[in-house]
């Protein structure tokens, strides 16, 4: 019986571990990000809307000491990623929970991405890419020269995988 209890352990840890972790991100790659300004605070992303599948309000996060920062109880998007209307990779990520982007996992293709800015204005993507990738394959996140939309959440045994979407400006 103790020998489960401790085994039962050990797996809460190892799950917790897992979903706190994002994406492994390397030095190069966080300098690609360090050289974005972060400004056009009108232009950020407030709101996702996928009919059906997810409707939440998106903060603002940063990189800090190399890791991401992410929300609680809203999505989350990069604030020096690309922000919708300009060229770029906008980075949108979450927890995978069904009030976040949980709901993202069922998602087939095709489907119309709501983007919200600051100023009111709308910005809509289509599905074009799902994928589910280790936390160490980050060319998914590397910037774009095109605006494309990246949603993220976790998946996988114990969070230890990350599912992707990605959709182009219609």
């Amino acid at each position: 019986m103790m020998t489960a209890g401790i085994f039962l352990m050990i797996i809460a840890g190892l799950h917790w571990r897992f979903k706190w972790q994002a994406l492994t991100l390397d030095q190069d790659l966080l300098a690609q990000y360090a050289s974005y300004e972060v400004e056009g605070a009108e232009k950020r992303p407030v709101h996702i809307e996928i009919p059906w599948f997810v409707d939440v309000d998106i903060s603002q996060q940063v990189l800090v000491a190399g890791e991401w920062t992410i929300a609680e109880r809203e999505a989350s998007h990069l604030a020096n990623s690309a922000r919708p209307g300009e060229a770029g990779n906008i980075i949108i990520y979450g927890h995978n929970t069904r009030p976040i982007l949980g709901n993202i996992r069922a998602l087939q293709g095709g489907e119309i991405v709501t983007l919200t800015s600051a100023d009111g204005s709308k910005h809509q993507y289509q599905i074009k890419q799902i994928v589910e990738v280790r936390p160490d394959q980050v060319e998914y996140l590397l910037p774009t020269s095109e605006e494309t939309l990246t949603i993220y959440t976790c998946s996988g045994f114990m969070d230890q995988k990350r599912f992707i979407v990605r959709g182009e400006r219609v």
